[in-house]
């Protein structure tokens, strides 16, 4: 019994896409590796949101370290003033 066309290796679809254009063999090997590729860019497209989202994140933290360091440094310029002023 021959294999199905979700079951075959590249390669083994490639040996089928090499029939004649109009075979049913052909035909099932062209929707198969179509399929195929839809189902791989699915995949890639939905790694390439995960790592969107992660970068998005990755900014936001950034952002905010940023305002914090700011804060800070804006704290500590206010105390040195303060200390010497003070003196």
């Amino acid at each position: 019994m021959p294999k199905q066309s979700e079951e075959m290796t590249l390669e083994e679809l490639a040996q089928e896409m090499r029939k004649r254009a109009d075979s049913l063999d052909h035909l099932t090997a062209t929707a198969d590796m179509t399929r195929r590729q839809v189902v791989s860019s699915t995949k890639a497209s939905r790694a390439l949101k995960a790592a969107a989202d992660a970068a998005t994140q990755y900014a936001q933290y950034m952002f905010w370290s940023v305002i914090v360091s700011a804060v800070a440094a804006v704290a500590s310029a206010i105390s040195a003033l303060a200390i010497a002023y003070s003196v």
